[in-house]
């Protein structure tokens, strides 16, 4: 690359640390600020903030527009929500100052089935600002949507598409592990899934209708299931807290979409906080040929927080406008310094 990009990351959590932290060591991408919330943030070097052991120069803001008028960036990574509309309060000063984004929220990997009058509005100012908007991460963004929609490039034709992801949630901290049930009792459990307290994991009718928008296939609708996994011995969770024998350790989260009736599309996100636990994503593809490929998937605090970070020359060479990692092409690993 002829010059360094410039990056902001908004969002200084466990995953925007590691994006920034990242970022920090591309060779061809360069960290100018960050966004942050906490009052006794504003102004703190971004080292500290990050958990580095040395300073870096570069300061973090709670007020956004204060940044973009100090510095002239090209991308901003977001990390901070997972719900669309709430993500595009926070990013649209960005994309209305000329900035492209690419944000892990879960909800923005393939918004439009949901929130159509907003994806009209990002796609209308990001097009006029002649930036980008990308939602991506492992989940959507990859692992459930774009690696079996690749893999199925080899195949005459398909009939329907499973990816059964085991994930860890182990390194995962409070926020998370509240929200997805651990130490539960499975009554209190199955009470707040029934009232909408426990999202699990997010993003799975996403994934579903980015699948079906690659094969064509129209959705007549989607169906999703929630269970709890109660821990069969004591678990310790490393770094969190431990698990006791008939506590919830663990989901199963599963997304069923159905096209003329036909179930095409099973994605089934099954997570766990068992460090012994045998981690792996499956994907089978029912058609000629049927295809099982099992890989191994680690967690999303580095393959999301890598992802969004690779994408980023991938993202800034498509056309502006809202999209989806099915409008861009491949994004490798970027070099280190």
């Amino acid at each position: 690359m002829a010059k360094k990009i410039k990056v902001i990351q908004f969002g200084l959590g466990a995953m925007g640390s590691e994006m920034a932290k990242i970022v920090l060591k591309k060779r061809d991408l360069e960290l100018v600020g960050a966004i942050v919330r906490r009052e006794e943030q504003n102004g703190k070097d971004i080292g500290d903030l990050i958990g580095l052991k040395k300073k870096t120069g570069i300061k973090a803001y709670t007020n956004p527009k204060e940044l973009y008028k100090k510095v002239k960036a090209d991308v901003m990574l977001h990390a901070a929500v997972s719900y669309a509309p709430l993500v595009w309060k926070q990013i649209r000063p960005a994309v209305e100052s000329g900035i492209n984004v690419i944000t892990i929220a879960e909800e923005m990997g393939y918004p439009y089935i949901k929130y159509p009058k907003i994806c009209k509005e990002i796609n209308r100012v990001a097009k006029r600002k002649g930036v980008r908007v990308l939602g991506s991460g492992i989940n959507p963004g990859f692992a459930m949507d774009l690696l079996p929609v690749l893999i199925s490039g080899i195949c005459e034709h398909v009939d329907s598409i499973r990816v059964i992801r085991v994930i860890d949630f182990s390194p995962f901290g409070q926020a998370i592990q509240n929200n997805i049930g651990i130490g539960m009792n499975e009554s209190e459990f199955k009470k707040k899934i029934k009232e909408g307290k426990l999202p699990l994991h997010i993003g799975l009718p996403e994934s579903s209708s980015m699948v079906a928008a690659a094969f064509g296939w129209k959705i007549d609708k989607i169906v999703e299931t929630r269970e709890p996994v109660i821990a069969n011995k004591h678990i310790h969770v490393p770094g969190y807290k431990h698990v006791p024998k008939g506590k919830v350790a663990g989901f199963n989260h599963r997304c069923f979409a159905y096209s003329k009736g036909r179930k095409v599309i099973t994605l089934e996100e099954l997570g766990r906080v068992d460090p012994n636990e045998d981690y792996k994503n499956t994907i089978i593809i029912n058609g000629k040929p049927r295809i099982t490929e099992v890989m191994n998937v680690p967690t999303g605090k580095i393959t999301t927080t890598s992802h969004a970070v690779n994408l980023i020359p991938a993202v800034l060479k498509a056309n502006p406008g809202l999209l989806t990692m099915l409008d861009l092409t491949p994004a490798p690993a970027l070099p280190l310094k």
